[in-house]
């Protein structure tokens, strides 16, 4: 009797089992299920145990390349011909948009170049870089570049930039942190291009009712040489100064410089000079405080520019107003003495 054994006096050979669908099997034996004849023996139990091992590597491969295909992904394209000459687009990412992707992009045709690329490191709120370059025969060479860490309520940063025969050169820069309430910065500026030479900076901090700074320069251009500033604190009701400068030859040199404070109802003060050959010399001054029915008072002086010499000052209380002035010279050649109260 073998005992469902062929060899029972070995001790280094694997049992053979014969299906029987009444016998009982361990519950963990793969083979039981198999409809093979009572009469037939299954010596090939030792083989189904590895070809199951197998079956459930195969598996575990095919689920870890579905894994890496769906959290790593790239492409490359290029063309050339069709008139637009070559080019080359390619890209990828890592860990979908949450994680790390790029972008480049670059073309090549008879009378232009340019290349772009992007870059980020998580979403939206993480870190995101662009930027980009071409030059072709019509507009010189152009740029730009920028930048973001944390979404758009954290930290901005961006450049543009341009040179050309027709356009001269230019920049533009832009920087923001903490949103659009907290501190951000800009400066422009242009030389060239039958537009002289311009800056434009400025800066401001805790949005437009916080405190905000700005100035500009000028100089050719077909425009009078110049350069004007303005502060700001608390927005329009708050406090704000300001003041310009021009110099040229058909409007002289000038200056204006006024600040106010509460509004258009609160407290301001003016004061303009300007000097040159055909407009002469003068100057204008002036204070008020609660707006046109407050209390106010001016002054202003003017000698030459065929004005004679003309000095005047008023006032302004409530509703009523008062003016005193005096004119000598100018056009008509006579004296003039004038007191005027208006109600």
């Amino acid at each position: 009797m073998t005992n469902g054994s062929e060899y029972p006096k070995s001790q280094d050979r694997n049992p053979i089992y014969t299906y029987n669908p009444d016998s009982q099997q361990p519950a963990d034996s793969y083979y039981s299920s198999y409809p093979f004849r009572s009469d037939q023996p299954y010596p090939y139990a030792h083989y189904y145990h590895h070809s199951s091992s197998q079956q459930e590597m195969h598996i575990h491969q095919a689920d870890s390349q579905m894994g890496r295909k769906q959290g790593m992904n790239g492409y490359i394209n290029g063309s050339i011909g069709d008139g637009k000459g070559i080019i080359l687009d390619t890209g990828g990412e890592l860990g979908g948009k949450h994680g790390v992707g790029f972008n480049t992009d670059g073309h090549v045709t008879f009378n232009s170049i340019g290349t772009h690329a992007s870059a980020h490191l998580g979403d939206q709120y993480g870190i995101n870089v662009h930027g980009g370059a071409d030059l072709n025969t019509n507009q010189g060479l152009q740029f730009n570049t920028g930048g973001q860490v944390g979404g758009k309520h954290v930290l901005n940063a961006q450049a543009d930039g341009h040179l050309g025969l027709s356009q001269g050169g230019g920049f533009s820069t832009e920087a923001q942190l903490g949103g659009k309430y907290g501190l951000g910065a800009q400066a422009n500026g242009q030389i060239g291009g039958g537009q002289g030479a311009g800056f434009n900076t400025g800066a401001q901090l805790g949005g437009e009712y916080g405190l905000g700074a700005h100035a500009k320069a000028q100089i050719g251009g077909g425009q009078e040489t110049g350069f004007s500033t303005l502060a700001q604190l608390g927005g329009e009701h708050g406090l704000n100064a300001h003041a310009n400068s021009h110099l040229g030859i058909s409007q002289g040199a000038g200056l204006n410089t006024g600040a106010q404070l509460g509004g258009e109802s609160g407290l301001g003060a003016h004061a303009n000079v300007h000097l040159g050959i055909s407009q002469g010399a003068g100057f204008n001054t002036g204070a008020k405080l609660g707006g046109d029915n407050g209390i106010g008072a001016h002054a202003k002086g003017q000698l030459g520019g065929g004005q004679g010499v003309d000095l005047g000052i008023g006032g302004h209380v409530g509703g009523h107003n008062g003016q005193l002035g005096i004119k000598f010279g100018g056009k008509d050649k006579e004296l003039k003495e004038s007191k005027d109260i208006k109600e």
